[in-house]
């Protein structure tokens, strides 16, 4: 079978295109994206080009772009052509990572300024032998072993494909199709610098293997990962899936203690991996990583892990997952009576009233009722401090802010977001949660201050009281 009868094949079995499908292609000039290229054409999909110059090897970067945009003129393809100075904006550290990241960027603004929902790579048999091999050296788990999908997610919110319709053929298969029927493409000599790793497993592993076990290594390699990626979405998965469900409460992104504890030791630091790629994607997703969230297990209440990405916090009966969050909006200011001030963490009004309500804690607990006669504008707002103390509504001495959170229940996690209305140093209200005594509304009260509290947060994450 001719290599466009099998891409055909494969595509079919895989389910990858429909007949005529427009799709992106990524195409660097190499020898497998300039085959993948023309086949793509003579099986009838109809390609949107998308080439990134890295502008990395001076003339060569050149001669590629100038390679791929004549191909697209005789076959009139449309091109799309992104020019980048990589080394520039990165500056010269981890360049292949970084190339990795911008090119399937690209591609994915192609696809959507196109309107097309997929975009197809040219990684074949042999890449898929040498991604198997890294992983396993890099001590990775069963997933990684799986190597490469036919058909991934390019995005999260899936409306966008990552599919490999040449994942059955091997390098010595499309670069002789490719000689036999005369397709131009250039050699990327950048690709057999030994610095790099897979061009070590290329170059110097797989032959010493071909050597000592005979030919076929890297098909046996790739078929292994197709056996591993079967098993695993027959078996794995669905288990996974379910003592997910088990631990996790998605909407505030935390783990039960008790339900992750339950489970063996290896699915708790599998669903511990499956919490940092969902909550925390930036992350590092490595063993390290992972034992440290497991030593948090066992810490006391209120130990965090910080990450570049986000924090991990040890709850009372949970692990909590932050993102970090850089605030638009001011952590502290002044609130004057008829205004609403705008804070990081949400918005807080004052509004005179001439009378009292018929009821002082409609509302509560993020609305508010204070003697307007004890109050001397304007009042502070800010965040709690190590140190801050209230006289809590209904008692007559002062306790610190720190243990008042901690009787009302509130999140470790959550504790930080908490401000305090303050005039002068005296507390008049933990917003959100409990108002000071010495400004309540009494029976001779006839002006009233209402204040009323509006978090940025979700349903799942607003201020209560117990």
């Amino acid at each position: 079978m001719m290599l466009p009868e099998r891409v055909r094949h494969f595509i079919e079995t895989e389910s990858l295109l429909q007949p005529g499908q427009r799709v992106v292609v990524g195409v660097s000039g190499g020898v497998d994206s300039m085959v993948l290229l023309e086949v793509l054409r003579r099986l009838g999909y109809r390609p949107v080009v998308a080439h990134v110059n890295y502008r990395l090897r001076g003339a060569d970067s050149e001669a590629d772009e100038a390679l791929v945009r004549r191909f697209c003129r005789q076959h009139r393809l449309p091109l799309r052509v992104a020019r980048i100075d990589l080394k520039a904006c990165t500056g010269g550290r981890a360049i292949q990572a970084a190339a990795r990241n911008v090119r399937y960027a690209f591609f994915r603004r192609v696809a959507q300024r196109e309107g097309i929902d997929t975009v197809a790579v040219a990684h074949h048999r042999d890449d898929q032998a040498e991604t198997l091999l890294l992983n396993l050296m890099r001590g990775s788990g069963l997933e990684g072993l799986l190597g490469m999908r036919p058909r991934r997610r390019l995005d999260r919110r899936a409306t966008i494909w990552l599919i490999r319709p040449m994942l059955g053929v091997s390098r010595a298969e499309i670069r002789t199709w490719a000689q036999t029927e005369g397709i131009p493409w250039r050699e990327d000599v950048s690709n057999a610098r030994l610095q790099y790793r897979r061009a070590r497993i290329r170059h110097e592993v797989l032959p010493l293997l071909e050597t000592r076990f005979g030919p076929g290594v890297s098909e046996r390699l790739a078929y292994t990962a197709e056996l591993l990626q079967a098993y695993y979405d027959t078996t794995f998965a669905p288990d996974l899936r379910r003592r997910w469900e088990e631990v996790a409460h998605e909407p505030d992104r935390a783990l039960h203690l008790e339900a992750l504890r339950a489970q063996p030791p290896v699915w708790q630091r599998r669903l511990i991996l499956e919490a940092l790629r969902r909550w925390l994607p930036a992350a590092p997703q490595r063993r390290r990583v992972t034992e440290q969230v497991v030593q948090l297990m066992q810490a006391q209440p209120g130990r965090r892990l910080k990450l570049p990405s986000g924090t991990i916090w040890r709850d009372r009966d949970t692990l909590r997952f932050r993102r970090r969050q850089d605030p638009v909006r001011p952590d502290s200011g002044l609130l004057q009576p008829g205004q609403s001030l705008e804070l990081a963490g949400g918005t807080l009004t004052a509004t005179l009233m001439d009378r009292p309500p018929e009821r002082l804690d409609a509302g509560a607990p993020l609305v508010a009722y204070v003697d307007a006669d004890r109050i001397r504008w304007p009042l502070k707002v800010r965040r709690w401090q190590p140190g801050d103390r209230i006289q809590p509504l209904g008692m007559s001495g002062h306790k610190k802010v720190s243990d008042l959170l901690t009787d009302l229940k509130v999140p470790v996690d959550q504790r930080h977001r908490c401000y305090v209305l303050c005039q002068d140093q005296e507390i008049v209200w933990l917003v959100g949660y409990r108002l000071a005594d010495p400004f309540r509304v009494r029976p001779e009260t006839r002006r009233v201050v209402k204040l009323c509290w509006k978090p940025h947060t979700s349903l799942s994450e607003k201020s209560t009281m117990p």
